[in-house]
């Protein structure tokens, strides 16, 4: 097959729709359009590329801040040393460091039954409050919120009016 033959025959497809009739003025107009917005989108993609690339090679590596820690040594359930500067900011590991041994040496995490066995009878009575039921469908709304408040500020009440302990 020579040059021109090739050539002819490529113009005849593209001159041509899918059924062997030649395609109209109309039809090869918006084939051209089509061409148009898909070259002007492979340039724009290029160009967008090429941006995110020198982006990616311009970005610095941000310096990680180091927490805060504390390092002063505090012997086993007494109280940290305040008396340092503190951080600029916020640090959990600086904040609770030496605390939880002061709080289980003062017995923060003991239950309170205000009387020596828990199986005792309690004098002063019992508080007692029912719960719902958990939520079937899952999906949770402002009632359960305003449930659970209420629940707590009675729960609060009752025990700080030491009617039961």
């Amino acid at each position: 097959m020579t040059v021109e033959l090739a050539s002819t025959e490529a113009a005849d497809k593209n001159n041509s729709s899918g059924d062997g009739q030649p395609k109209t003025a109309k039809q090869l107009e918006k084939e051209a359009k089509k061409l148009a917005k898909l070259e002007k989108l492979k340039q724009k993609q290029e160009k967008l590329a090429s941006i995110a690339s020198k982006d990616k090679s311009q970005k610095k590596p941000k310096a990680k801040k180091e927490s805060a820690v504390y390092s002063v040594p505090t012997p086993e359930g007494e109280k940290k040393d305040t008396s340092f500067p503190l951080p600029d900011a916020y640090s959990p590991q600086y904040v609770e460091a030496a605390w939880y041994s002061w709080w289980e040496k003062n017995g923060f995490f003991k239950p309170e039954y205000g009387r020596s066995n828990i199986s005792e009878n309690n004098e002063k009575g019992k508080f007692v409050m029912v719960i719902p039921p958990p939520n079937v469908t899952g999906s949770l709304h402002l009632g359960h919120a305003l449930t659970n408040s209420v629940e707590d500020c009675l729960t609060r009440w009752q025990k700080d009016s030491f009617e039961t302990e």
